[in-house]
């Protein structure tokens, strides 16, 4: 039976080329579900524990406030754009860099998550070795197959993951902190780095902290489409970040803080290893997390990847979902994902650019509420390309200074004075088409 009959039939409908339907709209409960799962991972708890170990304990949590808020800023509105219109990341990218120049913009991000889903395909074996001494193979082959099969079922098990993951987060999360408060340190308040660890400022971890979350955070739209309203999109997102993102993160924060970890300052807030030897229940339970945990962050890659090149190719969502599953799962087997972090972060500097210049452009600017005629947008580009550029400099001279807030302060800034400069070129042609007729 081919996807398209099994859509039909069995599945609910995706809506990859077209507004989600007022009718489809899920609750605020379900919508917000899909996104506070997501970061509630255990991947926010290492880089908790990594800023802590460098900051200290009070600089480091606030940093990582810092770069939550500044979360809650862009996904926030992006979130409010799509809960409006119903469309997807493709589709409002389309409003403002072209019918055909939103390809550029889709295709990059599409590629980049795929590529996060390999890497944490590949993780997941990994984590099941070190942890559990599984076989690796047959571990990722594992993981990579059930969350190839939770994303083709779309959004509806996205909802699910989340509400497994979370609670399944918080638990063992306090589990680990009640442990660590029995063996280490509890003047968690007064942490301080050690003197070799101190190499991170401020303005570095705040990047660190919206980095993770770069690339499906400019994408929110493929989980937020479905929200009833521009309101319920924007409480989504913000169960997400500032909430969800920020506790996971302090659960490693505190972790560290308390001294139980050996190595912080690289494995940060990591409690599988607190967890893997206290017992049959909590091993089991940890056993049982790690693919819950790693599956949320695959699906929804695999999600926004598949959405947008749905889009771009008209495929379904499903069909591009196994196929881009498989080569994720190729990736993760063969040993390459080891190789894809550093690009796929130094990708993820120039992407907070583009989700300020849509938010720019459709929520305060206004300027494209309908659908044009236009392929190419030029200005948008130009401020893309101009900000990106500012991004990867001050990350190779000045990588102290918050990356992202340049980029999107510069992006800002190039888009604004762009559209102030060409606007007296589009009421001048505007004139001669009206005295030609």
């Amino acid at each position: 039976m081919s996807t398209k009959n099994i859509d039909q039939k069995v599945l609910d409908p995706e809506f990859e080329t077209i507004p989600v339907p007022k009718e489809y709209r899920k609750p605020l409960a379900s919508v917000a579900a899909v996104w506070f799962g997501f970061p509630m991972v255990l991947t926010s708890a290492v880089i908790g524990g990594v800023i802590t170990a460098m900051l200290g304990f009070k600089i480091g949590v606030t940093a990582i406030l810092a770069g939550n808020l500044l979360l809650c800023l862009v996904v926030g509105a992006l979130s409010y754009l799509a809960g409006k219109t119903g469309e997807n990341f493709a589709m409002t990218a389309q409003r403002t860099f072209g019918r055909y120049g939103y390809m550029v913009v889709s295709g990059l991000l599409s590629t980049v998550v795929v590529g996060w889903f390999a890497l944490m395909v590949g993780l997941t074996g990994d984590t099941m070795a070190r942890s559990f001494g599984a076989p690796m193979l047959l571990m990722t082959l594992i993981g990579g197959v059930l969350y190839v099969a939770a994303t083709f079922i779309g959004i509806k098990a996205l909802t699910i993951l989340g509400w497994i993951a979370a609670p399944l987060y918080l638990i063992l999360g306090i589990v680990s902190i009640i442990i660590s408060f029995k063996t280490g340190n509890t003047d968690i308040f007064n942490y301080e780095p050690t003197t070799s660890a101190g190499l991170l400022s401020f303005g570095a971890a705040v990047t660190m902290v919206f980095a993770t979350f770069a690339d499906s955070g400019t994408m929110t739209a493929d989980f937020t489409r479905w929200s009833k309203n521009g309101r319920e999109g924007l409480l989504a997102a913000i169960t997400a970040f500032p909430f969800g993102k920020f506790i996971a993160e302090v659960v490693g924060a505190i972790i560290v803080a308390t001294g139980v970890i050996q190595s912080p300052a690289t494995s940060g807030g990591d409690f599988m290893p607190i967890l893997s030897g206290q017992g049959p229940l909590l091993s089991f339970l940890a056993l049982i997390f790690v693919f819950i945990n790693l599956g949320v962050g695959c699906t929804h890659c695999l999600y926004n990847g598949a959405v947008g090149f749905s889009h771009m190719t008209g495929k379904s969502m499903r069909f591009l979902t196994i196929v881009l599953g498989i080569v994720g799962i190729i990736a993760a087997v063969s040993g390459i994902w080891n190789a894809f972090q550093s690009w796929l972060e130094l990708l993820g500097l120039i992407v907070p650019p583009i989700a300020t210049i849509i938010i720019l452009d459709q929520l305060i600017l206004r300027k494209n509420q309908s659908l044009g005629s236009e392929r190419w947008k030029p200005l948008p580009f130009f401020a893309w390309g101009m900000a990106a550029l500012v991004a990867l400099l001050v990350n190779f001279f000045a990588p102290q200074l918050s990356v992202v807030v340049f980029g999107i302060g510069s992006s800002a800034i190039f888009y604004y004075v762009g559209s102030l400069l060409t606007k007296p070129t589009i009421s001048q042609s505007v004139n001669k088409e009206s005295n030609v007729k």
